[in-house]
């Protein structure tokens, strides 16, 4: 009688299942989920020296701040690029953003009245330094302003650029208010008194041919801070003979004085 093969009597050979996941791919897997749960942990705690803010308003901030509006794709992110401090012969004062209330420029103006020198500012600007600095020099480029150039004060690159110009400024004081109405009325002209219009000047013209007796001169620099911004400092002097303006020494020495007594933060 024939044998019976081992597939008649019901045996089966059967391939053993392999798992979905090896235990070199179960090991892949944790590391991986736990490099995401940490990276998680530091996205949520990290801080970008952010400073908080409550209804709007920054919490805790000083007038003396120089604060910049970092956000990159709006909404606000204020961040504090510096702090000021005092130059002597100069009152600080500050100067309200009428856009933004959480952002303000600081004045110092002279103590001295006959200084021709009509105000330091300081305030933030959200570019790096030579980047602001070309970029203002572009827009003021009417003014006929100097190359934009580098400077080192205490150790920081400032790049700055200077400009002067001169214009008519019309001294006739006007009426007060109220004043042209209690003046009677002229007379009416004849046809022989009346001058041809072609004849009249606007005062537009006039001032243009007019001698200039206002001269003004500028210098705006720039120096890094962090976030990728820069605090800005900005002498304006305004005088009424060209003599009495200040030597470009004495504009940077202002310059120099002013970010000697403004603390930048680190980096």
């Amino acid at each position: 009688m024939a044998k019976k093969s081992a597939r008649s009597k019901g045996y089966r050979k059967t391939a053993a299942k392999k798992p979905y996941l090896t235990k070199r791919d179960i090991i892949i897997l944790c590391v991986l989920l736990a490099v995401l749960a940490v990276g998680a942990i530091l996205l949520f705690s990290y801080d970008d020296g952010a400073l908080k803010v409550k209804d709007g308003a920054i919490v805790d901030a000083a007038e003396n701040w120089v604060i910049v509006n970092g956000a990159a794709r709006g909404g606000t992110r204020y961040y504090k690029l510096a702090e000021t401090g005092e130059v002597e012969g100069f009152k600080r004062e500050i100067e309200p953003n009428t856009v933004d209330a959480n952002i303000n420029s600081i004045r110092y103006v002279p103590e001295d009245e006959a200084s021709p020198v009509t105000a330091i500012t300081v305030s933030a600007t959200p570019a790096k330094a030579q980047r602001a600095a070309d970029y203002y020099r572009s827009v003021a480029v009417s003014l006929d302003p100097t190359e934009t150039a580098a400077t080192e004060i205490d150790g920081r690159t400032v790049y700055y650029f200077t400009y002067q110009t001169s214009y008519h400024v019309d001294e006739t004081a006007a009426p007060a208010e109220g004043e042209a109405e209690a003046q009677p009325e002229p007379e009416p002209q004849s046809d022989a008194e009346t001058q041809p219009e072609a004849e009249t000047q606007s005062d537009a013209e006039a001032q243009t041919e007019a001698e200039p007796n206002r001269f003004e001169q500028a210098v705006h620099a720039y120096v890094d801070a962090p976030h990728d911004c820069s605090v800005s400092v900005g002498v304006t002097a305004i005088a009424e003979t060209e003599d009495a303006l200040l030597s470009q020494d004495a504009l940077m020495d202002l310059v120099t004085r002013t970010l000697q007594a403004t603390t930048v933060e680190e980096k």
